[in-house]
């Protein structure tokens, strides 16, 4: 399992660092155009970028686990100032919030660490699950996990559209991956502990996630919501196929699937989230409506994004927590359901909101260079449910 899902993020995070990066040569000229105040120097942005995608490819290929908490401080490190890049106070508080939190989760992750290392050197299973535990509330800090997720709403709201994409759609798993490295090595005494603990945590940010997207009406906070959902909703898919070693088996392919279909749908619903904020000057739902009138090629991308991240087919999440539904014992399954139509219910009352109706205030003209990257993305994620439809069904 831990090979595999390696090797699915080694692919999968360089092809979100391009299309980000590819994004930000359209949007920081048009953001700075629209900016009333200083920004972070674009040389210094590109620079942090790069090193943030370096960052998380060597904590994907970290051969130690030590190795690995350095590499995952180092995405910490490089990150931070990349969320405050347009300098204003919301930005600067985002950032350092992101630090602190994200700077006591790692402390944490180190003290696990060092007691499952011990654990190993003297045998003991106890020691293990102490550890266990410490790691999973430092590496689901980073990952997003409920509780431990209250930096994560500020980050991807405040951050630069290319950059919350690629916190939410790349960093998320990266550190999703650093608790599975710890699991896959789990003593069989404490493979049920290790499940369980996760498989907690997974339904608590689904609900976490359902119940702030009720009534929210910040766009951008919406999609950080939806991150905590969708991690928590990883996080089950792996606890009910940890130590699967059958890649063909149903969950484990569910798992992949929605790894894979969460991050580009994200990227998509970020990056245009972030011409929606160039345009419209505000990350307020009220103000921006009647999409349809105004910028229709931004409304499809928009509800269809929407549609989409909501598992409606054909999106692939559709068939991933279809196989989360059918595999976990039935009271999870219910709960799950129940989150889900809520989670469904919050993000499409939104959407449509904004999509629909007249405009209330006329938004500025975009540069079309904008919408390149997103519009791709929306064909390679169409294109990619109706290929697993047709896979499943063959």
């Amino acid at each position: 399992m831990e090979h595999n899902l390696r090797n699915l993020l080694l692919i999968l995070t360089p092809v979100l660092f391009l299309a980000n990066l590819a994004q930000s040569f359209f949007y920081l000229p048009a953001s700075s155009r629209h900016a009333s105040s200083p920004h972070m120097p674009s040389a210094l942005y590109y620079t942090l970028f790069v090193a943030f995608f370096g960052a998380m490819i060597f904590a994907l290929t970290a051969e130690s686990l030590p190795l690995m908490w350095v590499a995952i401080e180092l995405t910490t490190l490089v990150s931070a100032p990349l969320i405050a890049y347009h300098r204003d106070k919301d930005g600067l508080e985002a950032m350092w919030k992101y630090l602190l939190i994200c700077s006591i989760g790692i402390a944490f992750a180190l003290f696990g660490t060092m007691l499952v290392l011990h654990s190993q050197t003297i045998g003991s299973s106890r020691w293990f699950m102490a550890g266990f535990a410490f790691v999973l509330a430092g590496y689901g800090t980073k990952t997003g996990l409920a509780p431990f997720h209250s930096w994560l709403p500020d980050a991807h709201s405040e951050a630069p559209a290319p950059v919350s994409a690629l916190l939410s759609g790349a960093l998320l798993n990266c550190s999703f991956f650093a608790i599975v490295r710890f699991r896959e090595i789990a003593p069989a005494e404490a493979v049920g502990f290790c499940d369980n603990s996760m498989l907690a945590l997974g339904i608590f940010s689904v609900a976490v996630g359902a119940i702030f997207m009720v009534r929210q009406n910040d766009f951008k906070r919406l999609l950080a919501y939806s991150s905590v959902e969708h991690i928590g909703l990883i996080t089950i898919l792996y606890s009910l196929c940890a130590g699967c070693v059958d890649v063909k088996n149903m969950v484990v392919l569910a798992l992949f699937a929605h790894i894979v279909a969460h991050s580009l749908t994200k990227t998509l619903l970020f990056q245009t989230a972030g011409n929606l904020l160039l345009a419209f000057r505000t990350r307020a739902v009220p103000v921006v409506q009647g999409l349809v009138v105004s910028m229709k090629g931004h409304a499809v991308l928009w509800l269809v994004g929407i549609v989409f991240i909501c598992a409606m087919p054909p999106s692939v999440l559709f068939l991933s927590e279809l196989a989360l539904v059918f595999s976990a014992p039935f009271w999870v399954s219910a709960l799950v359901l129940l989150l889900l139509f809520i989670v469904f219910a919050a993000m499409m009352k939104i959407a449509l909101s904004m999509v629909m109706g007249k405009p209330l205030v006329k938004p500025d003209i975009l540069p079309k260079s904008l919408a390149i990257v997103p519009s791709i993305l929306l064909i390679a994620i169409i294109l990619l449910g109706i290929a697993s439809i047709f896979i499943v069904m063959a």
